[in-house]
């Protein structure tokens, strides 16, 4: 059993989830912020947010099929263009490492999809995930903590 980093940085923790909790005014719906925080979690390959998103998408009423297929959205026909901008936003900014950076094609294709607000909220919820990730692979979170995450959501708009 690793350390319990809920526990250990507790305060810490409570600042992020304001932040998460900020993002529920975002103007981007919480059903494709949930469609990016789970494919940012499958990039990273974290085992409890992969689970954790997919059950709050199933909360959200996606379908099955939408879930499958978020690791393969390129080739799957059912996701909107607005997805699949924030779709290769989210994992630009997950990739940064590999060095390609973000084009100017790409930052202007997702401005234009989502405006200069919406494209820096999609870059927090970004952000966001990837640190969640980053904590909850090394410290292998505990999976019972899902849960006590997951909320209902308020509308299934997308």
């Amino acid at each position: 059993m690793r350390a319990d980093y809920f526990q250990l940085v507790s305060d810490e923790i409570k600042q992020l989830s304001a932040i998460e909790t900020t993002m529920l005014s975002y103007t981007i719906s919480q059903h494709l912020l949930e469609l990016v925080k789970l494919r940012v979690s499958q990039i990273n390959g974290c085992a409890f947010c992969v689970s954790l998103h997919t059950q709050q998408l199933r909360l959200f009423e996606e379908t099955n099929q939408r879930i499958d297929l978020v690791g393969v959205w390129e080739e799957a026909p059912c996701y909107s263009e607005r997805e699949r901008t924030a779709f290769r936003w989210a994992e630009a900014l997950t990739r940064l490492s590999d060095g390609a950076g973000v084009s100017d094609d790409l930052y202007e294709s997702t401005v234009r999809e989502f405006g200069d607000a919406g494209v820096s909220q999609l870059s927090i919820a970004v952000a966001m995930i990837n640190t969640w990730n980053r904590l909850a692979v090394p410290f292998q979170t505990d999976h019972r903590y899902i849960e006590s995450l997951l909320k209902r959501p308020a509308t299934t708009a997308q």
